[in-house]
């Protein structure tokens, strides 16, 4: 089952930040045999802007403090028009249970904005993807 997150710019913020729309438990990941596609995109005041392309196997997401096992999740891919991230998470067995905080980064106009990744765990501002 695929799982989109919607990416928006959160302008109250100085300065400006991106927010992934995790409610309804959006970033969770159910077990399932075959890979699943999490799909960010942007949307709102962050429409017109672009996933910045990194030279690494995530352009645009970085991995927080705790990064996953290996095998678990795909490379990122940016969309051509930038506008979407996708990456494949294989939460196939035991291994891939856990709770992995990212950030990502926002070229909006010009200037790179990411998200706000709290140190203090248990926050609702860490960005993650949780594989159930």
């Amino acid at each position: 089952m695929p799982t989109l997150l919607n990416v928006t710019l959160n302008t109250s913020t100085n300065p400006w930040t991106v927010n992934i729309d995790q409610s309804g438990k959006a970033n969770h990941v159910p077990r399932s045999s075959s890979a699943q596609t999490i799909t960010w995109q942007l949307t709102g005041n962050a429409a017109k802007g672009s996933f910045v392309s990194l030279k690494d196997a995530h352009p645009g997401f970085e991995w927080g403090d705790v990064s996953p096992p290996s095998g678990i999740f795909s490379d990122t891919k940016i969309s051509t028009d930038g506008n979407q991230l996708t990456m494949n998470d294989l939460n196939e067995n035991a291994v891939a249970v856990g709770e992995w905080i990212y950030l990502l980064r926002v070229n909006f106009d010009g200037t790179v904005y990411s998200s706000i990744v709290a140190k203090l765990q248990g926050t609702n501002t860490n960005p993650s993807i949780k594989n159930n």
